[in-house]
């Protein structure tokens, strides 16, 4: 029988899979066991100065995935870069960059810009911006354009993802489409919280994700890709081939695996995938956008 086709377009790049890996789920050192599962691999969020992170606890177990506050640590974006080989692995490397500022956002996409390696930049809007009072940068359409628009002049020959949170996700989708965006990363953890009852104390302030918030990354999904023009991703609580498909028929261009990696080898969520297009006779590219209204018949969907 004739494998189904996999591969897939987005922003100009293509991949011989929709599936990406979350900014954050994939460790350098298990690339090998991801080969030939991803389409292209997106390291941890860098920023521009080098970072500790939140101190522990920075993770909780709910009863349909986990909260999380690790705080984006890492190197900084010059050690990144010097330690950037050990991703190319021969699929498409992303690189997912965070700012306090709309400055440190431009800094950042026109630093990775310049070293050439990357094949997209995925813009972390889901951080704190310090000129506006520790609100994240998609707390608002203005916010969302100013920095889009920045990066888009840092970086103007690299694709550039912005990853939205889902509080207002359709107008900051249009305000970053509007600025110069080429696609879309839809969404974020939602905000959790966990606590302890018998320490009777918080436990942990952070982002929920997997399973639980499956369901509301599909409404974001659908009602974003129904709106906008440019191509989306989605990603939140994908855990098996099923949940890849039905974010592509709900507009996603490709997919992306975060906390289920942790507890599934994403060869085995390929593997269904792959199994759920056999038998429908389908290649990947056919599926994104399926039950999407007619283009040209699509009204601005409303965020209730």
């Amino acid at each position: 029988m004739v494998a189904p086709e996999l591969s897939v377009e987005l922003c100009g790049v293509r991949l011989a899979t929709p599936l990406i890996p979350a900014s954050g789920t994939l460790a350098p050192e298990a690339l090998g066991e991801a080969a030939g599962v991803y389409g292209a691999v997106l390291p941890k969020t860098v920023t521009l100065r080098p970072r500790q992170g939140n101190p522990p606890p920075r993770v909780a177990e709910s009863p349909a995935g986990m909260v999380n506050s690790i705080g984006l640590q890492n190197p900084g974006v010059e050690e990144f870069l010097r330690a950037l080989g050990a991703w190319e692995v021969g699929v498409p490397v992303f690189v997912s960059v965070a700012g306090e500022t709309v400055e440190e956002f431009a800094l950042l996409c026109g630093r990775v810009a310049a070293d050439g390696r990357a094949a997209a930049i995925e813009l972390n809007l889901s951080c704190p911006n310090v000129e506006r009072g520790g609100q994240v940068f998609c707390a608002g359409p203005s916010a969302v354009e100013e920095v889009v628009a920045a990066c888009r002049r840092a970086a103007p020959d690299v694709p550039l993802l912005a990853k939205l949170a889902l509080e207002g996700v359709v107008q900051n989708a249009l305000a970053a489409e509007a600025a110069g965006a080429d696609g879309l990363t839809v969404m974020n953890t939602v905000p959790a919280l966990a606590v302890d009852a018998r320490a009777r104390r918080v436990l942990l302030r952070g982002g929920l994700s997997g399973p639980a918030i499956k369901p509301l990354a599909l409404r974001a999904v659908y009602d974003v890709a129904s709106a906008a023009e440019i191509p989306v991703v989605g990603c939140g609580g994908v855990c098996s081939g099923a949940d890849v498909a039905e974010f592509m028929l709900a507009g996603a261009r490709a997919v992306q695996v975060g906390s289920a990696g942790f507890v599934r080898d994403p060869a085995e969520i390929l593997a269904e995938f792959e199994r759920y297009l056999r038998e429908e006779g389908l290649a990947a590219s056919e599926l994104a956008g399926a039950l999407l209204p007619a283009q040209g018949a699509r009204p601005v969907p409303s965020e209730r």
